[in-house]
């Protein structure tokens, strides 16, 4: 995530307000200032040439969300105009400046190196298993279609599938070779959906904030919004009562606007994501009536990271379910 817990924490406890606006776009707000800003986070220390590079490459005003920072890295991004944080271990620092408003939260203090640059996330990849799963036997130009890549990269990831033993051609089509086995590859290997997640707290039971959030997303985009996690899973498993709701949205909304309080990622009852990964999201034509739900695994990779000690048992029935309907549609077929 670009958004650290850290760093939503340091944000609400200045008073910033914090609003997505796209994957990696944020709008920032502090009393009556507010700036769009496009947010670049590092996970390596930079140099003023860094800083040159990368605000040359993106026009309009930045935040550059980093590890550490010398006294000339921090010049270099204020002398253009831009924001700057050090995600601390525990405690996000810096300056934003917002509209000719400067806020400092905290003098920087010494923070944790962060590992290598990861390479590029294979979204196509994932977004491939998640369609094969929910529909068998399709061909390379369906699946094209419904991942929305080219053939040629549908052609190129199936083969890399295959060689991992993980998908076969059958003379109607592509099918995953064992549902259990390509699963457990998809929860093991996804990154998670990247992108900006903000936390806000309520006292309704958690589908109820997810109808109020999703009503609230739905005024000005209705197909912009899902829902995962606890509420997701009770729709399509029923096993226990949803205590976290958990949604991905096209565009950011400031839930204090319905009454929601900001929350540390612990007690929050609400996870709001703008993401990056655009395989979550439904297929045209798949949605369900009721509330709008993501996609079966991403659900599925989210009740096994809710909190609570049954959450194991849980994704295990969202689990029982795929595999009944991925039988069910084999069959069908």
């Amino acid at each position: 995530m670009l958004i650290s817990t850290s760093v939503w924490h340091a944000l609400a406890e200045a008073g910033v307000t914090l609003v997505p606006r796209g994957a990696d776009r944020a709008e920032l707000g502090y009393l009556d200032a507010r700036v769009t800003v496009t947010i670049i986070a590092s996970p390596a220390p930079l140099t003023p040439r860094d800083i040159a590079i990368t605000i040359d490459r993106h026009p309009g005003p930045g935040l550059i969300i980093m590890p550490t920072a010398t006294a000339a890295v921090r010049e270099a991004v204020e002398a253009a105009g831009w924001s700057w944080l050090i995600d601390g271990e525990r405690q996000a620092t810096g300056v934003l400046r917002l509209d000719g408003v400067r806020v400092t939260l905290r003098p920087p203090t010494a923070a944790v190196r962060r590992s290598a640059k990861r390479g590029r996330v294979p979204w196509g990849t994932f977004t491939l298993v998640r369609r094969l799963i929910q529909q068998p036997y399709a061909t390379q130009q369906e699946l094209a279609a419904l991942v929305g890549v080219s053939q040629p990269r549908i052609s190129q990831a199936l083969a890399a599938l295959a060689d991992d033993d993980l998908v076969s051609r059958m003379p109607t089509g592509w099918v995953v070779r064992n549902l259990d086995e390509a699963i457990r590859w998809w929860l093991s290997t996804y990154p998670g959906p990247g992108g900006i997640s903000t936390y806000w707290y309520g006292l309704t039971p958690a589908v109820e904030q997810a109808r109020t959030v999703v009503g609230l997303v739905a005024e000005t985009d209705a197909a912009g919004v899902v829902v995962s996690g606890d509420v997701a899973a009770d729709i399509i498993a029923p096993w226990r009562a949803p205590t976290r709701a958990i949604l991905y949205a096209r565009d950011g909304v400031n839930l204090a606007d319905v009454g929601f309080v900001p929350a540390g990622d612990k007690e929050a009852t609400i996870e709001l994501t703008v993401p990056r990964d655009p395989g979550l999201w439904p297929p045209p034509g798949k949605a369900a009536p009721g509330l709008p739900l993501a996609d079966p695994l991403q659900v599925l990779w989210d009740v096994r990271r809710s909190p609570g000690p049954d959450n194991e048992e849980a994704a295990q029935r969202v689990w029982n379910v795929l595999r009944q309907r991925h039988h069910d549609q084999r069959h069908a077929a």
